[in-house]
């Protein structure tokens, strides 16, 4: 397998195959929204690090009783300094009840956006490299909408479950440590504390390595699932079989892509700080285009309360829209990353799946087509 000419082709196919850009869009906003916790870990470490440094009160137990009666009062206080009545908090209580129905379904509509986007670029790759004819973007829906799609989601959670694990695993130890410290001494306290920061460090290492290697043999899981319309299991068994059977090819081409991946890196910041004009404006269209939710949320939420209140409600809502139009172009940057990393993983394994048969016919003929 030659890894530069699977570059070359996947570089082509980029530019060459417009259609393909569409559904890459797709899947940069969900992974736009996959990866934005980053400011909030931080601001969360901040105000963790800031809370570490207060003296912690001497009965821990009467501490926890009194916290409840103490957040109820500021929480109070806070609302009649911001100018909010409290005859207004029920109506608040529902629009927020109804804002975090709004989010889930805009985040399932996401998640099926984007599985539906990853089986049309396998497939639509891989129906060019077969028959050289381009796919317009109603055929790529079409051929995106299908079980496959469910099934790729199946697989991505079995690869994740790891991570997952690893979750609860942090949730028990933390309600191991506050059972500690609630109903034993102090010293008992500090002891789970430290066997579960122990058992935490080992488990997160194991499972950084077992992710990896997971979040690697998945381009070959998802590839063995569209492109030979296998199930979940059949899928899972072929790639890892493919990936073994060809672990020096594969392992080549993992490194290479590391390498592109951190040159993408330096090359999109450079692009993003160019650009920044460019986003001033989309921003303005984005604000432009707002406009319109503001005004519908925020004319019906003034049905039920007074104020500034129904305004901020309707830019919360309108937000999502805002930032797709205002960010669009990092976004158009993010899709042309995921739809050539998605080409190339398709074109390896049509490269690797071929191989035996030219390994057969004693050939070293290459099923890529030249790049013109």
């Amino acid at each position: 397998m030659d890894p530069i000419k699977i570059l070359k082709r996947a570089w082509h196919i980029l530019w060459s195959y417009r259609a393909l850009w569409v559904f890459g869009l797709i899947l940069a906003l969900a992974g736009a929204g996959s990866h934005g916790n980053g400011s909030n870990n931080s601001s969360r470490s901040s105000n963790d690090s800031q809370s570490s440094q207060q003296p912690l009160p001497e009965d821990f137990s009467q501490f926890l009783k009194e916290a409840p009666q103490e957040m109820q009062k500021a929480f109070d206080e806070g609302l009649s300094e911001v100018g909010i009545p409290k005859e207004d908090l029920p109506t608040l209580i529902w629009i927020a009840v109804i804002f975090v129905v709004f989010s889930m379904i805009l985040g399932l509509v996401v998640a099926v956006a984007r599985y539906i986007a990853e089986t049309a670029v396998i497939r639509m790759v891989d129906e060019y490299e077969n028959t050289g004819s381009k796919m317009t973007i109603k055929q790529g829906f079409r051929i995106g909408w299908s079980r496959t799609s469910w099934r790729l989601f199946l697989i991505n959670l079995l690869v994740n479950l790891p991570m997952i694990l690893t979750m609860l695993l942090l949730i028990g130890l933390g309600i191991m440590v506050f059972m500690s410290f609630t109903q034993g001494s102090k010293e008992a306290g500090m002891v789970s504390v430290v066997i579960s920061l122990v058992i935490l460090f080992l488990v997160i290492f194991v499972v950084a390595i077992v992710s990896i290697f997971l979040g690697l043999l998945r381009h070959f899981f998802w590839r063995a699932c569209a492109l030979e319309n296998l199930g979940v299991r059949e899928s899972l068994s072929r790639g890892f079989q493919m990936a073994r059977e060809n672990w020096k090819n594969v392992g080549i081409m993992w490194l290479v892509m590391i390498g592109l991946g951190i040159v993408w890196a330096i090359v999109s910041i450079i692009a993003i700080i160019v650009s920044i004009p460019v986003v001033l404006v989309t921003a303005v269209a984005g604000a432009l285009v707002a406009v319109i939710p503001v005004l519908l949320a925020g004319g019906l939420t003034s049905l039920f309360l007074s104020g500034w209140l129904p305004w901020i409600v309707g830019a919360l809502f309108a937000l999502p829209l805002f930032f797709t139009v205002a960010f669009s172009p990092w976004l158009l940057l993010g899709s042309w990353q995921t739809v050539f990393a998605s080409t190339v993983w398709t074109l390896v394994y049509r490269e690797l799946k071929a191989l035996p048969a030219l390994t057969s016919q004693g050939g070293d003929v290459t099923p890529l087509p030249p790049v013109s």
